[in-house]
């Protein structure tokens, strides 16, 4: 192979547009770089308080005109005058149930009795403990449960469970004892240092794979570095959104770490893989640089655009926390891309050639960019491209059926991992009192509708009982508590039929509580879905048309992408079903949608950008098998790390942050290796060259004249 010549920038004398361009690379080095660290050194204190302002009350995954929402504003706006006059912050429940295989025992009844009054005994001891309820003994005599408020820091329930469990060990009984209720929840899904985890974690896996995809002591460096200072960025300006008025719940928090991280990462390849390639053309390191951005800032900022635009659309959903998603994904993704097109090209400038040492590219060098592999399944995909798109086609509807396993579950108890103390007191409490009594009904009636709504409430078919409680906020409150599992159709029929008896005889009557919230956020994500799911899959359409300047090529893209998220969820949801989760809750699969379609339109606009510009000069059939050889390499690493990246979410102790993970891991791989390196390009071929409609195919041929003689 006959060495590649050095590209000649402009005559000697002339100013072309390229030397300008390099020029201003040049003298911008340093102050882009000082500019940077400057403003990262700002914004990390506002970046690191971004965890300390999020929402994660029932409230901030509801519309505000849910019932339920109401129900939750009411009490904290009760909880918050009372707690704010203790000097104290809004409590939680907890539920200490104890239990034995037959009749509690006298000697089980007195530890019960000891547990209970060592829980008493940590009421103005242990900051937010209070004093514990009576003590509540089941139908069949098997079991007692007491509650017990908790409005400081998730460690009282752990010091809870230790005073509990001493008394119960020392009875030496076999009794069984947990504690559950909604703020074991929150201990039990929460970690101390769950950012720095989750951080650490994709830092350690990105830079694993860069140093595998480089193989440089040194380069790996830099994409980092500026995916790291785009995190700062990103977090500082979510912070000021959240300041602004914006809901940020801690799902949308987490993600926003991995999304930038990944999305980074992408940017960083793409742009690397493109200067390295033109370092082997060009004398100098900023003139490849200027050529390496003329070519790829077009795509990365069609990519950047779309899932900028993507995310936005999320404003449309009536869920409060995966509508402030959007803007807090809009900006993650514009600061990574203007860290990869401003910071690391200033740091790749200021490194030069030695930062990818051992492997330094040379001008005039020989070596090649196209992958060999991706280069030889391109050739086998052009072969026989309609045989390869059907059997593809045939294999996503496959995995398509396992939609059919996909069930949904909004009980909180489901979105603990593992056996913990709140799963295994939720099994006692359901073994041995109705169904409902760690997830009562709250009823909060207008003042004069006290004897209509509790007469409605108690000839509800699946109603225990009515217990009627203080004031809130001007209403009489009312515990409900149901017969029926409250989570399954028997309650959501039952909490139905409730709230459509006391419209007519109670009007102004308001039901929240748990079930209420899981069954309005099942209503929200229902309607959201209908409406973001569309939006974002036309706004896709359109950006890709604007810059393929075609209609049929968007369309495939489009679609391709709608299947293979429908087969990612289909194969997650028979994951989840193998690790025993026991359902997904409504709003996680818009979240892996907004993901796995976003994103994965990144490597649709890499592969077809590039075929569109190899077509200029080559066929289709060449145009698309240069495509895929150049690009796949690129393509397949920036998908592991995207993948990388999102499975650091495995490790953070919510079955919702998982299941998002998992998901997007498995849709991003099978983006990458299946549907855009060999469906796409078999569907592109099959079709022909309409699938550049209704651009003309003499616009393209006369763009491959023009090439040739330019050349």
């Amino acid at each position: 192979m006959s060495p590649v010549q050095p590209r000649q920038v402009g005559k000697r004398g002339a100013r072309t547009p390229d030397d300008l361009f390099a020029t201003w690379l040049r003298r911008l080095r340093w102050p882009a770089v000082i500019a940077w660290v400057l403003a990262i050194a700002a914004l990390y204190g506002l970046s690191s308080g971004l965890s300390g302002v999020t929402n994660d009350q029932a409230s901030a995954y509801l519309p505000a005109s849910a019932a339920s929402t109401k129900v939750v504003l009411l009490q904290q706006a009760a909880a918050q005058a009372t707690s704010s006059a203790a000097g104290q912050s809004m409590s939680s429940s907890a539920i200490a149930v104890f239990a034995s295989s037959g009749p509690l025992t006298a000697a089980d009844r007195a530890a019960i009795s000891s547990a209970r009054t060592a829980v008493a005994a940590l009421a103005g001891h242990v900051a937010g403990v209070a004093a514990p309820s009576a003590l509540q003994t089941s139908a069949d005599g098997k079991a007692v449960a007491f509650g017990v408020n908790i409005s400081g820091p998730v460690s009282a329930v752990r010091t809870i469970r230790a005073a509990i469990a001493k008394p119960v060990a020392a009875a030496g009984s076999g009794l069984a004892a947990a504690v559950t209720g909604p703020a074991a929840v929150e201990a039990d899904t929460s970690s101390g240092h769950q950012q720095t985890t989750l951080l650490l974690t994709a830092l350690v896996v990105v830079a694993v794979i860069l140093l595998l995809v480089y193989l440089s002591p040194v380069l790996w460096l830099l994409p980092l570095f500026s995916a790291l200072g785009a995190i700062i960025i990103a977090q500082a300006s979510a912070h000021g959104l959240v300041n602004a008025g914006l809901t940020v719940s801690r799902l949308s928090d987490d993600i926003l770490i991995v999304l930038v991280f990944g999305a980074a990462t992408d940017y960083a390849l793409l742009l690397i893989h493109r200067y390295r390639e033109e370092l082997r053309h060009q004398a100098m390191t900023e003139a490849a640089m200027a050529t390496a951005l003329r070519a790829t800032l077009p795509t990365l900022l069609a990519s950047a655009s779309t899932v900028t635009c993507a995310m936005l659309c999320l404003l449309a959903a009536d869920s409060a926390s995966l509508h402030g998603l959007g803007p807090v994904g809009a900006v993650g993704i514009v600061s990574a891309f203007l860290a990869q097109t401003t910071l690391l090209p200033a740091l790749l400038l200021l490194a030069g050639r030695p930062a990818f040492w051992p492997r330094v590219p040379r001008s005039g060098d020989s070596g090649r960019e196209e992958s060999r592999i991706w280069a030889g399944i391109g050739s086998q995909v052009a072969s026989r491209p309609a045989a390869t798109a059907v059997t593809v086609l045939f294999l996503l509807g496959v995995a398509c059926a396992g939609l059919a396993s996909l069930s949904f579950n909004n009980n909180p108890i489901a979105n603990v991992k593992g056996n913990q103390g709140s799963v295994a007191g939720e099994q006692l409490l359901t073994e041995h009192f109705p169904a409902g009594t760690g997830n009562p009904l709250v009823l909060l009636v207008p003042p004069g509708q006290a004897a209509p709504a509790g007469a409605a409430a108690r000839a509800t078919p699946g109603v225990d009982s009515v217990v009627p409680g203080g004031t809130v906020e001007g209403y009489d409150s009312y515990t409900v508590n149901l017969t029926v599992d409250p989570f399954a159709s028997a309650g959501t029929a039952a909490l139905a039929s409730l709230r459509q008896r006391l419209s007519a005889g109670a009007p102004g009557a308001l039901v929240g509580g748990n079930p209420a919230i899981a069954y309005d956020e099942a209503r929200t994500a229902a309607r959201d879905d209908a409406i973001v799911i569309p939006l974002v899959l036309v706004v896709i359409l359109v950006i890709v048309a604007l810059l393929l300047q075609a209609i049929v090529a968007p369309v495939v893209l489009v679609a391709t992408t709608a299947l293979s998220f429908a087969a990612s969820l289909g194969l997650s949801s028979l994951l989840w079903h193998g690790l025993g989760y026991a359902g997904v809750q409504s709003v996680i699969p818009a979240y892996i949608f907004i993901f796995l379609v976003a994103l994965g339109v990144d490597y649709n606009i890499f592969l077809s950008a590039r075929i569109r510009e190899e077509s200029r000069h080559l066929s289709l059939h060449e145009a698309t098998v240069r495509g895929v050889g150049v690009t796949g390499g690129v393509i397949t690493a920036a998908g592991i790390v995207l993948a990388g990246t999102f499975a650091a979410l495995t490790r953070i102790p919510q079955v919702n942050v998982t299941e998002v993970g998992t998901a997007v891991v498995l849709g991003v791989l099978l983006d990458t290796l299946v549907v855009r390196t060999v469906l796409v390009p078999a569907c592109l071929l099959t079709i022909g060259e309409r699938i550049w409609w209704p651009s003309r195919r003499d616009a393209l041929k006369s763009g491959r004249a023009a090439d040739s003689a330019h050349e």
